[in-house]
């Protein structure tokens, strides 16, 4: 190679190496020259009824995230424009309410919200123009609000305007210092105006005089229309107050409140335990709110519910003391495992009376849980969360029913501890509902799972539905939902004007198909179709028993049948109300019975009842007895060798083989005597 040839080399490298340089420096320059390039929306407003250019409106353009936008307000030939915009989506809002020119705000393009705006996307860099709107002319609500007691103004009230429809933004104007109020630009509504009185010497009140939302007159506003003469005059407030305490003095940290008719009304206690509270005449309910865990919180007059609660009726200007004296709580505290494993945020739930919703707690990262309840005896069940993996809903102590659960009960001043639960994975059933072929109407159906437990078939879960079901999502219209623990099942439904029906085609659940539920397992597809034109098995009639007398003698026997026992069954029968047990007899095929039963000669005179008793002892019958006096037996009268029976022995019938063995024993010792006296006299 020449030299010429290696300067050569040597040149291109060079400008081979500038050429990678200049890229290299030269590319942020380029990219950042291209994020500064921005957007411009712009656009005209006009007015909607002759098309003349509005000016002074703010229009607003603002990014979906609201993390971007810029504002303008329009010229005289109703221009506008918004620079500076990055890429992304935008609305744009037009509004004259800082002018009070009494346009109808909307949102690009002809939107009354911002959730159902057109978006605009911005990509950067260009001019985007022909974003226009036509603003219609709203319609306004104007009035004066004064005090009742000497008919001065009222400045600084609220005024709050709430329309019957979602589409519509609320609105809200302040009385000036003459009292006088206009809220402009509204949408074609119905109004309801509520004004809020700025201090609490006054009451608030609704249009027309009206102290509720719910007694409240609306106010009817069409575009362009005027609603005035919407007045108020405030009366003087109401005000309740006292002081709220636990039982040792200590005041309680919470608040209290007052609901009632629409109207809420809430004062924090202060820290010496007063409270003071300023409502609007009215009847009101009442509650004591604790903060703390271990004060229960409670209504008006030492009411646990809302249901419980006692109202208090309070007139304008009138002042009234409650105070309250809350109960300390005692808590139910234990521990979830699962698979001997502590389970986090499980659900338990307390009972009281067959009734859920007592008490509720999730369990934290170490299954350890607490519910602060009024002293008593309660149930306590216990399941996994919806996360996977689900665990059945247990019941303390170990038990898959309700009906088979252990009570908790707490005192006044102890806490129940230990009341702990191992849980177990859990399934679910579910399937289809069809009635005549078609859903389930409307009225809906109840669908509940039995589990065979304890020898029965118990109520687990219930699930109401329409047509299809689940047992085990735990929703709240469920009376006893979430996750079924394993063992054999069968499925009812119920549903107004269709016959009780079991799955597996039976209207009983004696004649019902059962289904194995393994634990984590699903059942799909166990359906259930009703009929509405079946029959309903006639109900077995009551046992019930007839006398063939209504007296008897007591020694005496008794002729006594009767039906509608089951059949083979051993009924036994006493003689009550001092219970005399009389004997048994048994039911044939047909659930008769008959037979003679034996009245003991020990039974008092007077009026009885005879009882028939079933297993158990429970009473299946009962019928009235009267029983009189036994026949008084008199020693036989010995004339010569003949006797003279006594004259009530007929009549006792169970006594008479007993006294003609004895008479004849008395002859056989007279004749022998006899007859050895005439053999020593010969």
């Amino acid at each position: 190679m020449t030299s010429r040839s290696i300067r050569r080399a040597v040149l291109r490298s060079l400008m081979a190496g500038a050429a990678v340089l200049a890229l290299a420096v030269g590319a942020p320059v380029s990219a950042a020259a291209e994020e500064e390039q921005t957007t411009t929306i712009s656009g005209t407003v006009s007015r909607q009824d002759d098309g003349t250019p509005l000016e002074n409106v703010s229009v607003y353009v603002t990014s979906a995230d609201f993390t971007q936008g810029g504002v303008a307000v329009t010229g005289t030939d109703g221009g506008y424009a918004v620079p500076g915009l990055q890429p992304g989506e935008y609305t744009v809002r037009f509004t004259t309410d800082t002018s009070g020119a009494g346009f109808i705000t909307e949102y690009w393009d002809d939107a009354r919200s911002w959730d159902r705006a057109q978006r605009i996307t911005v990509l950067g860099g260009e001019e985007i123009s022909g974003i226009d709107a036509s603003l219609e002319r709203g319609g306004s609500i104007s009035g004066r609000v004064t005090r009742e007691s000497d008919d001065a103004p009222v400045a600084g009230v609220h005024v709050q305007l709430s329309p019957d429809s979602f589409l519509v933004s609320p609105a809200m104007a302040i009385t000036a210092a003459d009292g006088t109020y206009q809220a402009v630009g509204l949408p074609a509504a119905t109004y309801t105006v509520k004004f809020d009185a700025p201090d609490e010497s006054l009451s608030d009140e609704y249009w027309e005089e009206a102290l509720t939302p719910t007694a409240a007159t609306g106010v009817r506003v069409d575009a362009g229309s005027e609603s005035s003469g919407i007045d108020a005059s405030l009366v003087g407030a109401s005000a309740i107050s006292g002081t709220v305490t636990t039982a040792d003095g200590s005041p309680v940290f919470g608040t209290v409140s007052a609901s009632g008719g629409g109207n809420y009304f809430s004062s924090p206690i202060a820290p010496d335990g007063s409270y003071r509270l300023a409502v609007a005449p009215g009847a009101y309910e009442v509650q004591f709110t604790s903060y703390d865990s271990r004060v229960l919180s409670e209504y008006w007059e030492n009411s646990a519910t809302s249901a419980e609660a006692t109202p208090v009726t309070i007139a304008s200007g009138q002042s009234l003391t409650l105070s309250a004296e809350l109960d300390r709580a005692v808590a139910i505290i234990g521990t979830v495992l699962a698979d001997g494993l502590p389970l986090a945020d499980a659900v338990v739930e307390i009972w009281q009376d067959g009734l859920l919703g007592q008490g509720m707690a999730y369990t934290d990262s170490s299954g350890h849980y607490e519910v602060m309840l009024r002293p008593g005896t309660y149930t306590v069940s216990a399941y996994g969360s919806a996360y996977e993996p689900v665990y059945a809903k247990q019941f303390y102590d170990r038990a898959d029913t309700r009906s088979e659960a252990t009570d908790v009960t707490v005192g006044e001043s102890a806490d129940a501890t230990g009341v702990d639960f191992d849980l177990s994975l859990g399934g679910d059933i579910g399937g289809t509902i069809t009635a005549d072929g078609s859903e389930v109407p409307g009225s809906g159906a109840d669908v509940v799972a039995y589990l065979w437990s304890g020898g029965e078939w118990r109520e687990v879960a219930r699930a109401a539905t329409g047509s299809d079901y689940r047992f085990g999502t735990g929703l709240p219209e469920q009376a006893e939902g979430g996750p079924l623990p394993a063992g054999a099942y069968r499925i009812g439904v119920f549903a107004d004007g269709f016959c009780a029906q079991y799955y597996g085609g039976s209207s009983s659940i004696e004649g019902a198909q059962s289904v194995e539920l393994a634990e984590g397992d699903v059942l799909a597809g166990i359906d259930v179709a009703l009929d509405a034109t079946c029959t309903e098995p006639e109900p077995e009639p009551a046992p019930e028993l007839t006398l063939a007398v209504d007296s008897v003698r007591a020694g005496g026997d008794l002729l006594i049948s009767g039906r509608g026992f089951v059949a083979g069954e051993t009924v036994a029968f006493e003689l009550h109300s001092d219970p005399l047990a009389l004997g048994t007899l048994t039911a044939d095929a047909d659930g008769r019975i008959s037979g003679t039963l034996r009245i003991p000669t020990s039974a008092p005179a007077g009026a009885h009842t005879l009882v028939a008793l079933g297993a158990g002892a429970t009473v299946q019958a009962s019928v009235p007895l009267r029983v009189t006096a036994a026949a008084v037996i008199s020693a036989p009268a010995v004339i010569g060798e003949a006797t003279t029976a006594p004259r009530g022995l007929a009549d006792t019938g169970a006594e008479a083989p007993g006294m003609a063995a004895l008479t004849g024993a008395f002859l056989a010792v007279v004749g022998a005597a006899m007859i050895r006296r005439r053999r020593a006299h010969s």
